[in-house]
């Protein structure tokens, strides 16, 4: 199994913190242990074969950061200023030949949630926090443990919680990722989520597509200053 962390992002929404900075190297500590750091070392516990990390925006930062680390290999998605999440997830694409663990930089989850998904079945396997859902979120509906609907435009009462934006899938999802990719693209529409795949797997029935809830396990997205002090809180080094 290979681990995919997406790190190509800005974090423009976070001011200051980000101007220069990729968003994943944020310090959850004064030790200077970044997100990116945090994630990497989750995935190692789990025995993976190898991480692959796709940067964008100030990647030589990243590309330094990781300089001593092995078994990481460094995709640079030079589009990424121009495309959304499923862009840099196509540059990854290429590099894959296994089956794989999805998730961005900026979402940090405890080890337990990753241990429950290495071992959940499912050709896709999503975790979800099961609460009621703004607009903005990105939203699951489902039947009987499957995903039936995934988007941020559902109808927020429809919903059964918002996907956490990390998840797991098997190694013959691959080849229906890289043409539903290459379909939207030839269309001109670069600025799909991942979750357009998903969504189009859900209306051809292909895979077995399954929701993982997590509970009461604790996961933190940055996406704003608050988010990041919430994080410095939960996963900092000294604070786990």
């Amino acid at each position: 199994m290979t681990g995919v962390i997406l790190a190509a992002g800005k974090g423009s929404r976070l001011g200051n913190y980000t101007i220069d900075l990729p968003k994943s190297l944020l310090p959850l500590d004064d030790d200077g242990y970044t997100l990116l750091d945090y994630n990497i070392d989750i995935l190692s516990q789990l025995n993976l074969k190898n991480i692959i990390v796709v940067t964008g925006f100030n990647s030589h930062k990243i590309e330094d950061h990781l300089s001593k680390c092995n078994n990481i290999e460094i995709i640079y998605n030079p589009f990424w200023n121009h495309c959304n999440v499923l862009g840099s997830l196509y540059m990854g694409l290429k590099s894959l030949n296994d089956d794989f663990l999805f998730l961005h930089a900026d979402t940090l989850a405890e080890r337990s949630i990753w241990e429950e998904l290495v071992g959940a079945e499912g050709d896709m396997v999503l975790p979800f926090e099961r609460k009621l859902c703004g607009e903005e979120e990105m939203k699951m509906e489902l039947k009987n443990g499957k995903v039936i609907q995934i988007t941020k435009e559902m109808n927020p009462e429809s919903a059964d919680g918002e996907f956490l934006g990390i998840a797991k899938f098997k190694k013959s999802t691959i080849p229906f990722f890289k043409s539903t990719a290459e379909m939207l693209f030839k269309k001109g529409e670069l600025h799909h989520y991942m979750e357009s795949v998903i969504s189009e797997a859900i209306k051809k029935e292909q895979f077995n597509i399954r929701a993982l809830d997590i509970l009461d396990s604790n996961f933190v997205e940055v996406d704003f200053e608050e988010d990041y002090i919430r994080a410095k809180k939960k996963f900092g080094r000294y604070n786990s």
